[in-house]
């Protein structure tokens, strides 16, 4: 994902709707997939080990999707609120870095089984995600580099926030 969105980034493209339901998996050893219902997908894919798999991710739906003419250019708010950045739900000027932020959501999403910010109002989302405070709370220990890119994913001040380079 990092490298797909590093590619569009090139481009001058921001996708502005990166979450999980916009990654795609192809099983290029598994034609057989294309005939199978929604159900039988979805128990293939639970014996699927995906640390020993062939398997390609791809970035779809840029439906949402900008070219980015300036540095300077003030876009529109757009895109999912559980994925979306601090500046993306001010409605302000943001850059590439949006995606960089739903990358770090999609992470902890993989991780912990649900999204970093959530709230049954939308102001409460907002509060939420703009002061940036998520808790890991794993059954099993991840890296010291996963959590450090994990945290400059996350960070609610775009200049902080890592660049995908």
């Amino acid at each position: 994902m990092v490298h797909g969105i590093r590619d569009i980034w090139k481009l001058n493209i921001i996708h502005r709707d990166m979450k999980l339901a916009n990654i795609l998996l192809h099983f290029p050893d598994h034609p057989e997939l294309g005939a199978m219902t929604k159900n039988e997908k979805r128990t293939w894919m639970g014996g699927v080990d995906l640390r020993s798999a062939n398997f390609e991710a791809k970035i779809s739906d840029f439906g949402l999707s900008t070219i980015l003419e300036s540095t300077t250019q003030q876009l529109s708010i757009c895109g999912t609120p559980l994925y979306s950045s601090p500046q993306l739900l001010k409605k302000r000027g943001y850059t590439s870095k949006v995606d960089t932020w739903a990358i770090g959501v999609m992470l902890y999403e993989l991780l912990m089984g649900v999204t970093p910010f959530h709230a049954y109002e939308m102001k409460d989302l907002i509060n939420k995600i703009n002061e940036g405070k998520y808790m890991l709370k794993l059954d099993e220990p991840i890296t010291i580099e996963c959590a450090l890119f994990l945290s400059q994913c996350l960070q609610t001040n775009e200049n902080d926030r890592l660049n995908m380079d």
